[in-house]
């Protein structure tokens, strides 16, 4: 019994690594969702985060912050996508787009990225300009500063929104 039983749990980790895959990184942020799951089910008897949503903002940044392997993007994800709450996550793309724009000190790194925007982004613009950058950044060769993409789709260079933008016209 203990080996079928092992053998369904590989079977389940193998299922869980091939649904994630897709983000990448697949094996690091299952190890991370487990070490979450773990420890959840040590600090609170079960398996739910839905006690964040009684919680502040920065209260919800802190708990969230204690689990090793989860940062500030992860954290931003967590509040606006899971959470409705206002927030401005910085992944490769947006940051790579928010530096091209001029939107972010030349000298700012993810992390003073994430602080810088989510200062100066309109609360009610934070989730929908997440979306389009993201969206962007991961189709137009120019804004991801990579010469291809993931979905193999050819990028019409004259065909982002973006390329024509002035950088004075909007400042940050």
């Amino acid at each position: 019994m203990a080996f079928q039983h092992a053998i369904t749990e590989v079977n389940c980790v193998w299922s869980f690594l091939f649904s994630i895959r897709c983000g990448g990184l697949a094996p690091t942020k299952a190890s991370c969702i487990k070490n979450v799951l773990r420890c959840l089910r040590e600090r609170r008897g079960e398996l739910c985060l839905e006690y964040l949503r009684d919680l502040s903002v920065d209260e919800v940044k802190a708990e969230l912050s204690l689990f090793k392997g989860i940062g500030p993007k992860t954290v931003a994800c967590v509040l606006m996508f899971n959470l409705q709450q206002d927030d401005f996550p910085v992944d490769t793309h947006i940051f790579e787009i928010a530096k091209t724009m001029g939107w972010v000190p030349s000298v700012a790194d993810k992390n003073k990225s994430y602080i810088h925007l989510n200062q100066r982004i309109p609360n009610e613009l934070k989730f929908d300009l997440n979306s389009l950058l993201y969206t962007n950044g991961k189709l137009c060769r120019k804004c991801s500063g990579k010469k291809g993409n993931k979905q193999g789709k050819k990028c019409d260079d004259n065909s982002c929104p973006l390329l024509n933008y002035d950088k004075e016209s909007i400042e940050l």
